[in-house]
């Protein structure tokens, strides 16, 4: 098979400007993918940890706070890809936590190279709860399952 004489090297100079771009695109994509799989691990831990923190009621809300940072600061990184923990405020009341962390994705060997740590690739998660109180809880269950005796008095009939 013999080769055009015209033919001066478009395939090669499209294919040198269009791969790498192409390349590019890929490694973003997996940035991003990244990035979104640390922040919703981080967001479930924050969470998971607030209703920990919620439920102990023996303790002072000073007591709550050092435990929410003591958790928060145990967090299972083995299941982080490349995730860069930031700043960590916890406040805690009588009955209330409130956590709020900050992360940021970490250096990826190669995809720095495409946009570097910028704003887009950090997050804050913030997540709180209030206990309710019992009297809250038993009145709350009266009244359903009151609307519950009501209902079966219409069905029955």
């Amino acid at each position: 098979m013999s080769i055009a004489k015209n033919d001066s090297g478009y395939f090669t100079l499209e294919a040198s400007l269009i791969l790498p771009f192409a390349l590019g695109i890929i490694l973003m994509v997996i940035r991003i993918w990244f990035f979104r799989y640390d922040n919703v691990l981080q967001d479930m831990d924050t969470g998971a940890v607030v209703v920990r923190a919620s439920l102990q009621r023996n303790l002072t809300p000073d007591e709550r706070a050092d435990y929410v940072v003591s958790q928060m600061q145990g967090r299972y990184r083995d299941s982080y890809i490349a995730w860069n923990f930031g700043e960590l405020n916890v406040r805690c009341g009588a009955d209330s936590v409130l956590c709020e962390t900050s992360g940021s994705i970490g250096s990826i060997a190669s995809i720095d190279v495409i946009g570097g740590t910028s704003a887009f690739s950090s997050c804050i998660s913030v997540r709180s709860r209030t206990s309710p109180e019992e009297v809250f809880v038993i009145r709350t269950y009266r009244k359903v399952l009151g609307a519950g005796e009501a209902m079966e008095g219409i069905f029955s009939e």
